[in-house]
């Protein structure tokens, strides 16, 4: 424990170092306006091209939709999206999650004020006047069918966060009961300055978001509090669908994005996905893709870590036992330290790209002003970080959070758990 104790209190001072190195050198200004109104302005280098770019983050989600009114946010952004695309903004990006929403642009250097002049219209609509384009929403989310991945992604999310959590409500939308005066009147309780965030690389027209309205500008939003997951023992539900395959979620619950174990998460992603595309599609051909997401922004209250693959029904149960059989091994023998560098290294060298890509740096700039994540737009505190990591973060990481896995399992044909591989009894 004491050694923990000292690693970390290194990792801290060498993280504040570089925090510091990066604030006293930094192009980015962030101003909290008086009415609510978060901007955060980064300047590119002079060698970009002749583009601006912004990022709108919008702090009300799926999430926070009145009970009974499930939809109704995804409904309103999405008329948004469609007003938005007739602006000048050459792209237009829409990014629906359960805490937040974002919405990014990629503008001509010459029409970024034009556009500044548009968004500012849009948000201070009194009404959206668009009956047609919302009955016509209405009717195709209707007419969309659940494919079975969603279905088993929704049963996942209960075992994880329980039934009534907001995460599920992006299952439970229904739209038939919607409409437009209940979309208007969403829309003008959310879409207010001291619900924004934006992420600007040229300066806002100092008029933005200031010309009096129709409506109350000021009132503030108030917003619940979305809750953590559901901790527990870990969990297995199938459900039967028409299908020929079989599709396997397991889940766990992850660090949040302000924790040091966020960067451990990092890597255990690429070694999951590393060892189990080797295991299961090339040793065993079990499966042709296999995937390893880490939803720690996109759900930064209640993060978790999935493993979705999809097999034979033949083959499920061979798959899992595979799967635990990795988990087993990783608790007892951690990789190596190369191996550690190995993954870190991968991970840093994806990064490097994403940080010089302006729309990446407008879209993390956003969530990091928003979330308070210093390493959002910061490559050498995220790199010095995953350097750090050793195989007791690894180790701690598999007893701390693999312990409490969810499984969901949608197919043709019923799975039983009878492997000597899974590591806890499943709960009936």
């Amino acid at each position: 424990m004491k050694r923990r104790i000292r690693k970390k209190a290194s990792r801290g001072l060498l993280l504040f170092l570089i925090i510091l190195t990066c604030t006293l050198s930094t192009t980015a200004s962030i101003e909290e306006r008086e009415d609510g109104l978060v901007i955060s302005t980064r300047t590119l280098p002079a060698a970009e091209d002749n583009y601006e770019y912004l990022t709108l983050l919008l702090k009300t989600g799926y999430g926070h939709e009145p009970a009974g009114k499930y939809g109704l946010h995804n409904l309103t952004n999405e008329l948004i999206f469609f007003l938005l695309r007739t602006t000048s903004a050459l792209e237009v990006n829409y990014y629906p999650y359960a805490e937040y929403t974002v919405f990014t642009f990629v503008l001509r250097r010459e029409d970024f004020r034009a556009f500044c002049s548009e968004l500012d219209t849009i948000i201070r609509l009194d009404t959206l006047l668009l009956y047609d384009l919302c009955n016509e929403l209405i009717y195709r989310h209707y007419h969309t069918p659940q494919p079975p991945a969603r279905v088993g992604q929704h049963v996942l999310y209960e075992l994880l966060y329980g039934p009534a959590h907001p995460y599920l409500n992006q299952f439970k939308a229904d739209y038939p009961k919607l409409n437009i005066n209940e979309v208007n009147l969403w829309f003008r309780e959310i879409y207010k300055p001291n619900n924004l965030v934006i992420s600007t690389t040229a300066e806002l027209p100092e008029e933005f978001l200031r010309k009096p309205s129709g409506r109350d500008l000021q009132k503030k939003v108030v917003l619940p509090a979305i809750p953590p997951p559901l901790i527990g023992g870990p969990a297995f539900r199938f459900t039967e669908t028409r299908t020929p395959y079989s599709t396997i979620f397991l889940s766990f619950p992850g660090p949040r994005p302000t924790e040091d174990a966020y960067f451990t998460a990092r890597v255990l992603q690429k070694y999951l996905q590393t060892q189990l595309w080797k295991r299961l599609r090339q040793d065993l051909g079990y499966c042709y893709h296999v995937q390893v997401n880490y939803t720690a922004l996109q759900e930064p209250t209640a993060p978790n870590i999935t493993i979705i693959l999809q097999v034979l029904p033949e083959n499920t149960e061979p798959a899992l036992n595979e799967v635990f059989r990795l988990l087993a091994q990783l608790e007892k023998e951690p990789p190596t330290p190369e191996e550690i560098a190995h993954l870190s290294a991968r991970e840093e060298k994806k990064q490097q790209k994403n940080y010089s890509s302006p729309r990446f740096l407008s879209y993390m700039d956003a969530l990091g002003v928003h979330l308070g994540l210093t390493w959002a737009t910061g490559l050498e505190e995220f790199s010095a970080a995953l350097q750090n990591i050793t195989g007791d973060d690894l180790r701690y990481f598999t007893q701390t959070y693999l312990k409490q896995w969810r499984l969901a399992v949608a197919g043709p044909e019923p799975v039983e758990l009878h492997a000597a591989f899974i590591p806890n009894d499943v709960p009936d």
